[in-house]
């Protein structure tokens, strides 16, 4: 009796060493060796949920699906409570979403958000998996679910996916939302102004645009949004010379800039504009306020492509 309690107490040494080493090495990012260590616990009896989750994960970070899957599979054998079952689901949903099995995602992340609806990560998740697969009600929802916080980021991915779900009055109602607490990243004041564009909201583009212009980060942006409002009205010169002025404040990275300087560019050959690229814009030829404007400023629409050539 005393020698079978020390085999087994030696035993447990052995499968807690191997555990310790197996979430040193995930914390590192040693995948090959935490698989390794896994399965050396599984091998000295430590046959739980959690081992075979940990190990799935271990293996999907290699890449190796089926190993991955197997795992989980004989994870389930192993389940005994509905947190067993949560953490399976949620791992089995990272999987298939890192496979781009965008459905598979979303069916196993919502039966985990059915056994804990409070997992807020969980519908952030979903909503991804959900646009991914095309789902933008269903990511709509989920996004929305999210946006419990008094940030305008939070209403900003509800609002796009509404609107390719088409239904753009939801997706108006969470812009005004998202315009009236403001938003933190030039990555959402683009969004909000292209939607906006997008959504026939003109007066609220016009207002988030004069936002953009009380802070420099969005500086870019406001000419952004001004140079599609212009073109939507035919101002083809107009619209090029404000994507100009965006890249100028700094938007040279971003393909809405570039696709409204040649939307201008070409529509203003289209419309007869002839001669030699000037520096300046003749105020006379364009009587609007934007052509003004863009004329004191030195920037002529023609010949963008040459600068910095």
């Amino acid at each position: 009796m005393t020698g079978w309690s020390q085999g087994a107490g030696h035993r447990a040494i052995r499968v807690k060493s191997s555990l310790m080493e197996a979430r040193g090495a995930m914390t590192l990012g040693l995948y090959g060796r935490a698989k390794r260590a896994i399965a050396r616990a599984i091998a000295l009896g430590w046959r739980t949920s959690s081992a075979y989750r940990d190990l799935a994960v271990a293996c999907a970070a290699e890449d190796e699906w089926d190993h991955a899957r197997r795992a989980v599979a004989l994870g389930w054998s192993f389940a005994r409570s509905a947190q067993d079952a949560f953490t399976l689901l949620r791992v089995s949903g990272e999987i298939a979403f890192r496979r781009g099995d965008y459905p598979g995602a979303v069916t196993a992340w919502q039966q985990a958000l059915a056994l804990r609806p409070e997992w807020d990560r969980g519908w952030y998740r979903l909503g991804l998996a959900s646009a991914c697969s095309g789902a933008y009600r269903t990511a709509e929802m989920a996004f929305r679910t999210c946006a419990r916080g008094g940030k305008g980021d939070d209403w900003v991915l509800p609002a796009v996916c509404a609107y390719l779900a088409n239904m753009p009055r939801v997706a108006a109602s969470h812009l005004h939302l998202a315009v009236r607490q403001g938003v933190s990243t030039p990555r959402h004041a683009r969004a909000l102004g292209a939607l906006a564009v997008a959504l026939g909201e003109q007066q609220l583009a016009l207002n988030w645009a004069q936002a953009c212009a009380s802070d420099a980060r969005f500086a870019p942006i406001e000419h952004e949004v001004r140079a599609l409002l212009a073109w939507l009205e035919g101002d083809v010169a107009a619209s090029a010379c404000l994507a100009k002025k965006a890249v100028m404040a700094g938007g040279q990275h971003h393909a809405l800039v570039y696709l409204a300087m040649e939307a201008g560019n070409r529509g203003a050959g289209f419309h007869g504009h002839h001669g030699q690229a000037s520096s300046t814009m003749d105020a006379q030829e364009h009587r609007t306020n934007r052509g003004r404007e863009c004329d004191a400023s030195g920037m002529d629409h023609r010949g963008f492509g040459d600068d910095g050539a």
